[in-house]
C-alpha cells in the first residue's frame, strides 16, 4: 500500500540512488545549469591524479581496520541526511516532527544536486574502485548491485554537501562543524571502497555550483525564512526546558572522530 501511494505521487518526488526519497528540488529546466562541462572527466590510469586516487583507495581500505570508523562509514551509507547533523553539530536535534521546515529546505537542495549528479555519472560511466581492484568493499553484500552503477561523481557526497550548504544558511555560526561533518560523510564513501577521492572532490564542486543557483531562487529564500524561524523557536524551547545546547556541544566528541578519519 505504501509503495502504491508513493508511486501515485512520484511527480512530486525525486528518487535518490540510495533508496530514499527526496522532495522535488528548487530548480527548473530554465534555472538549472545548461550543462555540467565544469565537471571535468575523471583521471585516467595514465594521469598523475590517478595515483592520488589509488593512494586514497588504500588509505580508506586501511581505515576499515578501525572498528569505530568502519561502523560509522556503514551507518552513513544508509542514513537519512538530516540524521548526520546531530545536536553536537548544530545545537539542536533535527527530526521530521520537530524541524520539518529545516529538513525540507535542505532536502530540496540535495534533490537538485542528486539530479545533476546522475546526469554527470551517466556521462562518464566510471567504474567503482572495488571493481577495478577486484576486492570486496566494506559492504560486500551490496557489491553486485553497486558494481553495476557508476562512481563519478559520488551521489552520496553530492547530496551531503548540498544538504550541508543549505544547513549553513540556517545556522551560519555552525558552518565549520557542518562542513566538517559533510566532509567526513564524503570521505566515508572512500572508506567503503565505493568511491575514488576524485569522485568526492567532483561532488563538492557540483554541489557548490548547484547551490549557487538554488540560493538565488525565490522559493529557497522563502523556505529559508521558515527554517530560520523554526531553528530559533526550537532553541528557545530547549532553553526554557533547562537544556543547555552549549554544554552538549562542548561535551560531544563527534568532531574528534572526524579528525581521526581525515588525518592521513
Amino acid at each position: 500500500m505504501k509503495k502504491l501511494f508513493l508511486t501515485a505521487v512520484v511527480v512530486l518526488v525525486s528518487i535518490s540512488s540510495w533508496g530514499q526519497f527526496l522532495p522535488a528540488g528548487y530548480l527548473t529546466d530554465e534555472t538549472r545549469p545548461k550543462d555540467y562541462a565544469f565537471i571535468l572527466p575523471p583521471p585516467s590510469s595514465t594521469d598523475g591524479a590517478y595515483a592520488n586516487d589509488v593512494y586514497y583507495y588504500k588509505w580508506g581500505r586501511d581505515k576499515r581496520a578501525n572498528e569505530e570508523l568502519s561502523e560509522q562509514a556503514l551507518s552513513d551509507e544508509n542514513a537519512s541526511l538530516y540524521r548526520l547533523f546531530s545536536e553536537d553539530i548544530i545545537g539542536i536535534s533535527l527530526s521530521r516532527r520537530t524541524t520539518p521546515e529545516i529538513i525540507r529546505l535542505c532536502e530540496r537542495a540535495a534533490s537538485d544536486a542528486n539530479k545533476a549528479n546522475s546526469t554527470v555519472k551517466d556521462e562518464y560511466q566510471r567504474p567503482r574502485p572495488f571493481v577495478i581492484f577486484e576486492e570486496p568493499s566494506l559492504n560486500p553484500d551490496n557489491d553486485a548491485s553497486k558494481g553495476e552503477s557508476y562512481s563519478y561523481p559520488s551521489g552520496h557526497a553530492s547530496r551531503g554537501y548540498a544538504f550541508a550548504l543549505a544547513l549553513c544558511t540556517v545556522v551560519p555560526e555552525h558552518t565549520s562543524e557542518i562542513m566538517l561533518r559533510a566532509q567526513y560523510y564524503a570521505l566515508n564513501r572512500v572508506v567503503c571502497g565505493h568511491h575514488w577521492k576524485s569522485d568526492i572532490d567532483a561532488s563538492l564542486l557540483l554541489a557548490s555550483a548547484m547551490f549557487a543557483n538554488i540560493v538565488c531562487t525565490d522559493e529557497y529564500q522563502q523556505q529559508l525564512v521558515k527554517a530560520r524561524e523554526e531553528y530559533k523557536r526550537v532553541k528557545e524551547e530547549q532553553a526554557s526546558s533547562g537544556e543547555s545546547s552549549t554544554d552538549k556541544l562542548n561535551e560531544g566528541d563527534a568532531l574528534s572522530r572526524f579528525h581521526m578519519l581525515i588525518k592521513p
